[in-house]
C-alpha cells in the first residue's frame, strides 16, 4: 500500500464523511436507544472507570465519548477525536447542554494522533477503524499513546450479510442506483468483520493479551415503528441531496418491500453482528 493512496484514501474518506456530518447530527437522538445497546459492551471491554483519561477515535455523533466523559468523572477526561469536524459539531452542542466539562474535541486522523507517547490510560473506537486506509497504522499510534497497562477496543461491523439493516439497504440501493455510486458504500463499513481479522490488526500494532469478542443482538421491532427512517439519512442522505425527491419515494418502498420478508407475528425479526477487539499495551 503506497503513501499516494493512502492520502488519497483519507482525503475521500473525509470528504464523504463531512458531507455526513449534518445528516448524522439530525439523528443521533432518533438513534440513541442503539449507541446506548452498543457503547457499554464496548466501554466494558476497554475497562473503563472514574479517573481514567481515555481517548475516543472517530467520535462523530459524540458517542460513545459522552457517555465516558460522565464514566470517568471530574477527576478524568475524553479526548474526543474525529478526521472530519463536521461530525462532531453536534456532539460539541450536546456535551454543552450535558454539561460536560471534561471532554476536548479536536480533529485528528488516527494515523497521525497529535498525543505524545503514554499519554492514555485507555481508549476506544467504535465504528470507526474500518474506514482507515490502513487499520494496522491507527493500531500502531493507538498502542504508542496509551501508557503501559493501558487497553483499547476497537469495534467494528461483521459481515454484511449478518446485519439486517445493512442487507435491505445494499440491495434496495443496488436495485435503484446500481453498486459503483460513490456516494453509497455498503461494503467498507464490513471490511474488518470476518473471525480474526481484528485480532490480525491489533497483533500488527503491537498490542498485547488480545481478545476477539463477537456480539449479535436479535431485535424484534413491531411493524408500525419502520425502523430504517434515520438511518436513511445517515447512510444516504448525501446521495439523496442529489436526486429527485420522487427518488426517496421510490427508495424508501424498496426498503420497505425488503423488510417485509422480515416480519413475523406482526414485527420486523431483525439481526446485527458486531465485533470487539481488546488489546493492552505491556
Amino acid at each position: 500500500m503506497t503513501q499516494d493512496y493512502i492520502v488519497s484514501e483519507t482525503t475521500r474518506v473525509r470528504e464523504d464523511w463531512s458531507r455526513r456530518g449534518k445528516h448524522w447530527d439530525q439523528q443521533a437522538q432518533a438513534v440513541a436507544e442503539t449507541a446506548a445497546r452498543f457503547n457499554q459492551p464496548l466501554i466494558d471491554a476497554a475497562g473503563i472507570e472514574p479517573g481514567h483519561c481515555v481517548l475516543d477515535l472517530a467520535t462523530g455523533a459524540g458517542e460513545p465519548g459522552l457517555t465516558v466523559a460522565e464514566l470517568v468523572g471530574e477527576t478524568g477526561r475524553v479526548a474526543a477525536t474525529d478526521l472530519v469536524p463536521e461530525m462532531m459539531a453536534g456532539a460539541k452542542r450536546r456535551a454543552q447542554e450535558r454539561g460536560i466539562a471534561n471532554m476536548e474535541f479536536r480533529q485528528a486522523d488516527m494515523c497521525a494522533l497529535p498525543d505524545d507517547d503514554a499519554t492514555f490510560d485507555r481508549a476506544t473506537c467504535r465504528f470507526g477503524l474500518m474506514f482507515v486506509p490502513e487499520p494496522e497504522r491507527a493500531a500502531r499510534e493507538v498502542h504508542r499513546v496509551l501508557k503501559p497497562g493501558g487497553r483499547a477496543a476497537f469495534m467494528v461491523w461483521g459481515p454484511r450479510a449478518d446485519t439486517t439493516m445493512f442487507t435491505v439497504f445494499a440491495e434496495a440501493v443496488e436495485q435503484l442506483w446500481g453498486a459503483d455510486d460513490p456516494l453509497i458504500d455498503f461494503n467498507t463499513m464490513s471490511c474488518l468483520g470476518d473471525t480474526g481479522r481484528l485480532e490480525e490488526v491489533l497483533s500488527a500494532g503491537g498490542f498485547a493479551n488480545i481478545e476477539e469478542k463477537e456480539l449479535r443482538f436479535s431485535p424484534k421491532i413491531p411493524t408500525d415503528l419502520e425502523p430504517w427512517h434515520a438511518q436513511i439519512d445517515m447512510s444516504l442522505g448525501p446521495k439523496l441531496e442529489t436526486v429527485h425527491p420522487s427518488e426517496r419515494t421510490r427508495l424508501e418502498q424498496a426498503i420497505k418491500d425488503g423488510f417485509s420478508r422480515y416480519i413475523v407475528d406482526g414485527a420486523y425479526h431483525m439481526t446485527a453482528h458486531v465485533r470487539i477487539g481488546v488489546g493492552e499495551k505491556a
